[in-house]
């Protein structure tokens, strides 16, 4: 350990473990990648909290492993909107929020309709059965 006037600590970066935690730059970094209005909420609780909500960044940075970057950017939008920006709101607003369906422009082109899958089993079955190589479906 490098000496410190009394009380005080540091540990020379070659010395630290590789599994220390992220520091908060690398956090807020984190935040902003994943949404604007994320990286937003997370730098105001910065800010408010300063060392202290580094925990709840986090927590809104767990939020998107559970309900998806997209919904916690909307509820991070909302909380600044209201002038709200705390995790418990986030987490709130995410629990009593239904998730949103999919609509037709976020379906993959490449998957088709169920009916013409129903329609190939259906028709692959046919032609087996017609063989009599295959056994005959019920």
């Amino acid at each position: 350990h490098v000496r410190q006037q009394r009380g005080g600590h540091r540990i020379q970066s070659q010395d630290q473990s590789p599994r220390t935690p992220l520091r908060i730059q690398q956090i807020l970094r984190r935040a902003e990648h994943a949404g604007p209005h994320l990286g937003t909420l997370c730098q105001a609780i910065h800010q408010k909290q300063g060392d202290y909500g580094v925990r709840r960044i986090l927590g809104v940075l767990a939020l998107t492993k559970r309900y998806g970057p997209a919904a916690v950017n909307d509820a991070c939008a909302a909380a600044l909107e209201m002038g709200v920006p705390e995790y418990r709101f986030v987490r709130r607003y995410l629990e009593r929020t239904p998730p949103v369906p999919l609509s037709l422009h976020q379906v993959d082109p490449l998957i088709r309709e169920l009916v013409q899958y129903r329609d190939l089993i259906d028709q692959k079955t046919k032609t087996t059965t017609a063989k009599g190589t295959e056994r005959e479906t019920p």
